[in-house]
């Protein structure tokens, strides 16, 4: 499986809203799984799901 974090803005008027999404990438295209304030949760997540795959 293939993971992809975006930064993720409510508008691009409030730079301060920025938040990070976790997304799931297929053929099909790109599926938001989660979305967090910090980086570095959502990149423990993908570590996360990136392990647990390779125990497979």
């Amino acid at each position: 499986m293939t993971y992809a974090i975006h930064p993720v803005w409510a508008t691009t008027q409030k730079p301060e809203s920025l938040r990070y999404g976790l997304y799931q990438v297929s053929s099909h295209g790109e599926v938001e799984i989660a979305r967090a304030n910090r980086l570095e949760s959502i990149e423990s997540l993908r570590q996360h799901l990136l392990s647990h795959q390779k125990g497979k």
